[in-house]
């Protein structure tokens, strides 16, 4: 995994047209927004992480959303409702639009179906990996993995490394690495003291060595 900043989610212009078709909602900090409803939700600000809920454990988070992003697309596509929703990460904003206002958009623009088929390909590609990585690799390969993730979407390449300047605490990145909050700092410690990272917290960390935090997703050896 590379770490380059690629155009992710629907473009600027897109969201000022479906913002007239719907409607915008503030959403707090730490606020739950279920994605169960007919109703297309994309992210106008802020972050949040996707979730399901699961057997014997709170949830699983499924992945992160920024501006841009689609939340639910039920609307779009018809999907069936299913036990997720969205964390808001940060205070946010959140576009959403009903199903006959997308049909307006949509037949007003059919290239706005492509633009959401291939974010939500984009989602479901993550997943995949993400599954993967729970069910193969040890903490370590996991903790790398989600770090590279991070700096792929949301860091700023510096001549040093890649900076992350996010609004998340150990806890969320304990959640996307499928880890609890102590063993997650205790990696990420490590991971300071080889000169991998430095920093313990999200925002303002730097990721110095990449190639070695993509040898350690790729290997997937675990701290136990």
């Amino acid at each position: 995994m590379s770490v380059v900043r690629g155009p992710r989610g629907l473009a600027s212009d897109d969201l000022d047209r479906l913002s007239a078709e719907g409607r915008v909602e503030a959403v707090a900090r730490r606020a739950i927004v279920p994605l169960d409803g007919p109703t297309l939700a994309i992210v106008i600000g802020g972050f949040f992480r996707i979730f399901r809920n699961a057997a014997f454990v709170r949830d699983v988070t499924l992945g992160l959303a920024s501006r841009g992003d689609v939340l639910a697309a039920n609307a779009a596509f018809g999907d069936r409702p299913s036990e997720t929703g969205a964390e808001a990460l940060s205070d946010g904003h959140v576009l959403l639009i009903a199903p006959d206002a997308w049909a307006v958009c949509a037949a007003a623009d059919p290239g706005l179906s492509l633009k959401l088929a291939v974010s939500i390909g984009r989602r479901i590609e993550r997943l995949h990996k993400r599954l993967e990585e729970l069910s193969r690799s040890g903490v370590e390969g996991r903790v790398a993995a989600s770090l590279l993730e991070l700096g792929d979407d949301f860091g700023t390449p510096l001549t040093a490394g890649i900076k992350l300047e996010l609004p998340f605490s150990q806890e969320d990145l304990a959640r996307l690495a499928g880890t609890t909050r102590e063993t997650c700092s205790s990696t990420v410690a490590e991971f300071a003291r080889r000169g991998i990272v430095r920093g313990g917290r999200l925002r303002g960390m730097l990721l110095l060595d990449v190639p070695a935090l993509e040898e350690l997703a790729r290997a997937g050896h675990g701290m136990g």
